[in-house]
């Protein structure tokens, strides 16, 4: 485990290499823009005697830099700097992320309640959900701004986030826990009738089927849905859509 003595250390040691440095910095540009120069040559540094011999490849050596920051023994007074990676590496892998189909709203009207509820939803391949213990997202704004950061945060709640694309664009979005756990359902591949049940077991179960609407709408609305598919129930039956 890298300490904050090792991943800050001084240009006196011997430098990264300096395609696998220039790879890092190009992968992660607002961590450097934060981190500043001097710290990022030194995390490069690190980073490098532990990956380089396995990543002879540029196009995959960074792929472990947050899992590395999250693991060093800074993480617990620093975790902006592991999760501002994890946004990073987010945002970047949702930009490449294959092309898919996109559900629109006039489909959903064209289905009961019943047909609705048997649906699985599938989501797109580009969406990536994690949570955060720091103001990581007020951080990234305000470098992608060229703004100075606010001071780094500790939350007292995880917070929930979304990264996804829409059109050409990632984008990202802080979800509240019952959206959270709704989507997971939905990523997972539960039928929309199971991710209703799990919100009217949160919280308020007579407006649970409405609350799981609007969520789909927004995420319809947000080109998260790529197509629905219709499962059967426990006993083998799928509702026939409406003529």
């Amino acid at each position: 485990m890298v300490s904050a003595r090792e991943l800050f250390a001084t240009q006196s040691q011997p430098a990264a290499p300096e395609g696998l440095a220039r790879s890092l910095a190009d992968d992660f540009p607002r961590l450097r823009q934060y981190m500043g120069e001097t710290r990022f040559a030194g995390l490069a540094r690190a980073y490098a005697a532990k990956h380089a011999a396995e990543m002879p490849n540029l196009t995959w050596f960074s792929r472990h830099l947050p899992a590395f920051l999250a693991a060093a023994r800074l993480h617990d007074h620093w975790p902006e700097l592991a999760e501002l990676a994890i946004l990073e590496r987010a945002l970047a892998e949702t930009r490449a992320g294959p092309a898919a189909p996109i559900v629109r709203l006039a489909e959903l009207a064209a289905l009961s309640h019943e047909q609705l509820g048997a649906m699985q939803l599938l989501i797109a391949p580009s969406v990536r959900r994690f949570a955060v213990a720091s103001n990581v997202t007020s951080l990234w704004a305000s470098l992608a701004c060229g703004e100075t950061p606010p001071l780094p945060i500790k939350l007292a709640a995880r917070q929930q986030l979304l990264v996804w694309r829409q059109g050409p664009a990632p984008r990202f979005r802080m979800l509240g826990d019952e959206e959270a756990m709704g989507l997971d359902a939905a990523i997972d591949g539960k039928r929309f009738a199971a991710i209703g049940a799990l919100l009217a077991g949160r919280d308020d179960p007579d407006g649970a089927a409405r609350r799981a609407t609007a969520y789909l709408r927004g995420w319809v609305d947000g080109e998260l849905v790529t197509g629905l598919r219709p499962l059967p129930d426990r006993g083998g039956n799928t509702p026939g859509r409406r003529a």
